[in-house]
């Protein structure tokens, strides 16, 4: 047996430890985030008892993860996958709940090793004519940075939107002009057969639920999709005690299911179809009834259309980053998981579902995954994935009605293609 042993990264930087870090750890294990994540949890704690000693990913797997003693780390990149995932999950987490926690920890890149580290403390010098800001706590002062910088980042994701949104309006009176003229490029198959039924169709992009303050401060719990359950957080009730009830803000989407779905209009919309673009915040329930729906998005984006994810057999975990059939009597359960192939490429699967909508007659298409929408959407919108789904169609008497798990290969934010790996039949009843 081969094993993978720890060699230390010689681009990242030496920091000396703070303290013996027991406070962090247990404040770490006690948040939200790592309590919902169990195996994560169970990784940090054995990491945290081997941080004294060297270890390798076979110690990780088999000692820490329980798995076999023919684990093989050189084929298997579960380890890789989950201290990624882990580094990824405690920087999450000192960024909203451990955000004023004295010391850090961390896994440098390169390492399994945790270290335990003082956080840096940015320099926040009040002006000279501001005496308020001298009053305020160091806390608040930090809070109140962080929150400059994410209304200047949202600020800039919205003049993106807006001019992409230009862009598509003027492309679309063209593709209009063009329509009437004859001159309409004509679709593949599916999306005719998708579109073709009479009924207006409309894409959809998800309106998280975030909390917002009159202090300029906007929030979100990724576990908490409706506003009625507040309560459920543990750190937004701590922002309640603080700065009292918040409003509801729907004024955002996530970036990821914005593009998606401004790229399957700006593919469609040549076509000469009439389509509506709008968000779960200002879309009317009738109209959702009686329409074709398109939506893009995560399984946490998706909470306004849980009725329709819940009539899939196959399910996204988002935390595992993984798809999962549901418990069969007669079967074992089925996982497609995340494969970290690299530092930055990994592949990932996610769900294309066409199913019957409300109304008889219309339809629902949803791409659900759990890292990148807009991978799925190129699919669909490929001439190969569009091939491939066919093929999957005929073989199964041409059912307009399915649920296929699709594999994406992402390097970065650079999407490298997708490929089916499962096609399941819907009933047009379901």
């Amino acid at each position: 047996m081969n094993a993978t042993a720890t060699v230390p990264n010689p681009d990242v930087p030496e920091v000396e430890p703070v303290g013996n870090g027991l406070g962090e750890l247990e404040s770490v294990l006690a948040s939200p985030a790592f309590k919902k994540a169990p195996t994560l949890s169970r990784l940090l704690t054995y990491l945290w008892e081997q941080r004294n000693n060297e270890v390798n990913e076979y110690a990780i797997a088999t000692e820490g993860l329980g798995r076999r003693a023919d684990f093989e780390p050189r084929t298997d990149a579960t380890v890789r996958v989950l201290v990624s995932r882990l580094r990824l999950r405690l920087k999450e987490f000192y960024e909203l709940d451990g955000a004023d926690l004295p010391a850090r920890i961390v896994i440098p890149i390169g390492s399994h090793q945790i270290q335990v580290v003082e956080e840096p403390r940015p320099s926040l010098e009040p002006s000279g004519d501001d005496e308020s800001d001298r009053e305020l706590p160091p806390r608040i002062l930090r809070r109140q940075a962080r929150s400059r910088k994410i209304v200047f980042a949202q600020g800039i994701c919205i003049g993106v939107l807006l001019l992409t949104s230009l862009w598509l309006f003027l492309d679309r009176n063209r593709a209009v002009n063009d329509a009437a003229q004859g001159r309409a490029r004509m679709l593949p198959v599916f999306w005719r057969e998708f579109l073709g039924n009479g009924r207006h169709t409309r894409i959809v992009v998800p309106t998280p639920v975030l909390f917002g303050w009159g202090t300029g401060v906007i929030a979100r719990d990724v576990n908490v999709n409706q506003f009625a359950k507040l309560e459920d957080s543990p750190s937004l009730r701590t922002l309640v005690r603080e700065w009292g009830k918040p409003n509801l803000a729907q004024q955002y989407v996530s970036a990821s299911d914005a593009l998606a779905s401004l790229h399957l209009a700006q593919y469609l919309d040549p076509s000469g179809m009439q389509l509506t673009i709008s968000t779960t915040a200002d879309s009317p329930a009738d109209t959702l009834e009686r329409e074709n729906l398109i939506v893009a998005g995560t399984p946490r984006t998706l909470a306004p259309f849980q009725a329709a994810l819940d009539r899939l057999s196959f399910q996204v975990d988002a935390d595992k980053g993984e798809v999962f059939e549901r418990v069969q009597a007669s079967n074992p359960t089925r996982r497609f998981a995340t494969v970290q192939q690299s530092a930055l490429r990994m592949a990932t699967p996610g769900i294309i579902a066409c199913l019957p909508g409300r109304a008889q007659g219309t339809k629902i298409l949803i791409f659900v995954t759990t890292y990148y929408t807009s991978a799925l959407v190129s699919y669909l919108t490929s001439e190969n994935g569009l091939s491939e789904l066919r093929a999957a169609q005929r073989t199964h008497r041409n059912s307009p009605y399915f649920e296929a798990v699709i594999v994406s290969e992402i390097n970065g934010s650079t999407d490298l293609g997708s490929h089916l790996v499962e096609f399941r039949p819907i009933a047009a009843g379901k």
